[in-house]
């Protein structure tokens, strides 16, 4: 590469001057790094809270710097070791070779982490975490075909390149110009300098990997520092945050993993303060047994529909104007409306895993889990097997994705249907067909027989290919809105999908109603979509919340509605059961009954705790918000709901990793063998 031998000193150089040009790529690397910190902030400045002023971004800068510094310093390892090495002897032009690869790697890396880094927090609002283990999970060709629609990736390709290639050539020539205007006194080339600076070099190289004075390095929670949530998501750089998504999702896939959620990994105790009144339970699954009420009016066909990215704030009547949601809106007035309810987890398969098994999701993907293959006792479809349904499931993409076709043939379900079989060619996008599509093939399969039906939709998804126009959409009403002015052409078209998935749950609806006996529909979101309307700061629960509304005019006419209901994809399984099981139906449930007003209404979801005036994220600093934002009034048990978040999802991981049994000893907790799944 003609840069290396124009750009960086020559072989000739002394230590001295490769020293300098080594400190010269360590401080270009920090400043980058710390640059990007002030991209994300400027780009993202909306999801700041108005409290947090000047200290909280001074904190949340100061901080994050020991990181960048940390992850300079490796980066520069190399090149370093070599300058230590030749001050004892010459290296020639290996030494320029390995900083210039040290150069052009460390370049690469930061072009391609920023541009990803920056399109996942757009995604999701935060950088790099364990959802970024999709990739590996998921549906690859999808998801770049998404990528690929949905992004500029030539143009960015080609960017990329030119900013390494001019980023390398500068760097290089600032280092050769740095060297030779510093001249280091005769004396430094002395027996004691040149003994003392390898050993300053040393001392320097385990400071800066270690981004700390201190007795102990940086670690990751010193990242909630500034009291603002969106400013501790900015704290690590993309490096950093990568580093622990990885070894957060390797500690949970192991046996230490019970250790995230109670350091003590006495699972026998948390289970008992769940469930104090299960004096005589020995397995886990005894004291998930709960017994059904009773229903009144029983379902012929019970429908549960996990809609595809739907959130609730559209719900809320600040969004009324965009009329996006106006079918669920109508079908909560008639039937049972949430309050609050928020997902069991931020994707897909993590929140359906929750709604089959009945388990608290706790980033242990349970669907590749050997362990429970012979199906759980918690799971949904056997236990509406023995309340006399034929327990269906539907999903408007392929089978394969995930292993979810054989997935749910483990957890119990009859029949599996995909896309494929709903259509010669998955119509809608790579994900799936369109939900018309889908629930047209439902209602054509759906008769006498009693069903329980679950179904997940795929239209309202990336890369929002639906034609619009063919299905009735108005993109220029929606634009006359105070709101939809501030849209660009592509947010009117992403929210034109967010109308068509509604518009077509809803002529769903009202053909269940019209064409068959006694149906239930029961309607929630798999996950927030993260498709915020722009210039808005969202609140907690509109960034985390989804809906879930009950409909069935015969079923549900004398029914107890409740005037608040709060909750989460757990509490799903033992609602549906107490409208459609006899009184004293035994059943397995880490959840609750919505409708049994006699438990405290709080939902146990996606990182987050939910009641009907609050909300507030574990793990987080912040204090807990009211549904509209605003700081609690009220004081709220925080420290004790944080616990009994954490006892829930150690019950989950326990029950997926280790089995029904639990140990008489704690000691033994992290050494024991998975047991199987009893059935």
């Amino acid at each position: 590469m003609p840069l290396q031998t124009e750009s960086l000193p020559r072989p000739t150089l002394r230590p001295w001057d490769h020293l300098i040009a080594d400190g010269v790529v360590w401080v270009v690397l920090v400043l980058l790094l710390t640059a990007f910190r002030g991209l994300l902030f400027g780009v993202f400045r909306v999801q700041l809270s108005p409290e947090s002023g000047l200290p909280a971004i001074g904190r949340c800068f100061g901080t994050g710097i020991p990181f960048d510094i940390q992850m300079a310093t490796y980066a520069v390892m190399p090149s370093l070791l070599m300058t230590l090495a030749a001050f004892g002897t010459s290296l020639g032009a290996w030494h320029l070779r390995v900083r210039t690869a040290t150069l052009v790697f460390s370049l690469t890396a930061c072009a391609f982490a920023f541009v990803a880094d920056l399109a996942y927090f757009a995604e999701y609002q935060d950088q790099f975490d364990h959802w970024i283990f999709g990739l590996i999970y998921d549906d690859r060709r999808a998801i770049f075909q998404t990528i690929w629609k949905g992004y500029p990736v030539l143009w960015l390709a080609l960017g990329m390149l030119v900013a390494i290639t001019v980023g390398v050539w500068s760097v290089g020539r600032l280092c050769q110009a740095v060297s030779s205007r510093i001249n280091f006194p005769a004396r430094f080339s002395s027996g004691v300098f040149q003994g003392l600076i390898p050993i300053l070099i040393v001392g320097f190289l385990v400071i800066g990997a270690r981004g700390s004075l201190g007795r102990r390095p940086m670690q990751l929670h010193d990242a909630a520092t500034t009291g603002d949530v969106f400013l501790n998501k900015l704290v690590m750089n993309p490096f950093v945050a990568l580093k622990y998504a990885i070894m957060q999702h390797r500690q949970l896939q192991t046996g230490s993993g019970l250790e995230s959620f109670i350091p003590d990994r006495d699972i026998s105790r948390a289970v008992r303060a769940l469930f104090p009144q299960k004096t005589n339970a020995i397995t886990l699954d005894d004291y998930l047994i709960r017994m059904a009420p009773g229903c009144r009016t029983k379902p012929k066909h019970i429908f549960l529909i996990v809609m595809e990215s739907y959130d609730a704030w559209p719900m809320e009547p600040q969004f009324a104007e965009l009329g996006l949601t106006k079918n669920l809106e109508r079908m909560g007035k008639e039937g049972i409306q949430a309050t609050a309810f928020v997902s069991a987890a931020g994707g897909t398969m993590p929140s359906l895993t929750t709604i089959i098994t009945g388990l608290p999701f706790t980033d242990v993907n349970a669907n590749y889990q050997a362990s429970i293959r012979q199906g759980l006792p918690t799971s949904i479809a056997p236990i509406f097997k023995r309340l006399g349904y034929r327990p269906r499931f539907f999903y408007g993409g392929y089978l394969s994705w995930q292993r979810l076709g054989e997935f749910c043939q483990e957890q119990g379900f009859e029949e599996v249907f995909g896309g494929d079989q709903m259509s010669r060619q998955l119509s809608g996008n790579e994900w799936g067909v369109d939900d018309d599509v889908l629930f047209r093939f439902i209602l054509e399969r759906t008769g006498a027989e009693p069903t329980f039906d679950m179904i997940m939709t795929t239209s309202y998804h990336p890369p929002y290919s639906i034609d619009l126009k063919s299905k009735g959409f108005s993109e220029e009403s929606l634009a006359q809105t105070p709101i939809g002015r501030r849209l660009s052409p592509d947010q009117l078209r992403i929210y034109g999908h967010l109308w068509y998935a509604d518009h077509v749950l809803g002529v769903f609806a009202e053909a269940c109603e019209q064409r068959l006996e006694k149906p239930l529909l029961a309607v929630t979101g798999d996950h927030y979509s993260r498709r915020y309307p722009p210039g808005l700061r969202p609140s907690l629960f509109e960034l985390t919340a989804v809906p879930f509304v009950l409909s069935g005019r015969e079923v549900l006419a004398h029914c107890r509605r409740p005037a608040i209901v709060a909750g989460s994809h757990l509490d799903i399984l033992p609602t549906l059961v107490s409208l459609a099981a006899p009184p004293d139906f035994s059943y397995p449930s880490s959840g609750r009954d919505l409708l049994d007003l006699t438990q405290p209404q709080v939902g146990f979801g996606t990182r987050t705790v939910v009641g009907t005036n609050f909300i507030f994220a574990i793990g987080g600093t912040a204090t807990a918000e009211d549904l509209q934002g605003q700081p609690l009034q009220s004081r709220l048990p925080t420290d004790s709901l944080r616990l009994k978040y954490n006892q829930l999802h150690a019950l989950g991981w326990w029950r997926v990793m280790r089995g029904d049994s639990l140990p008489t000893n704690s000691s033994t907790l992290a050494t024991r063998a998975p047991a199987p799944a009893s059935k």
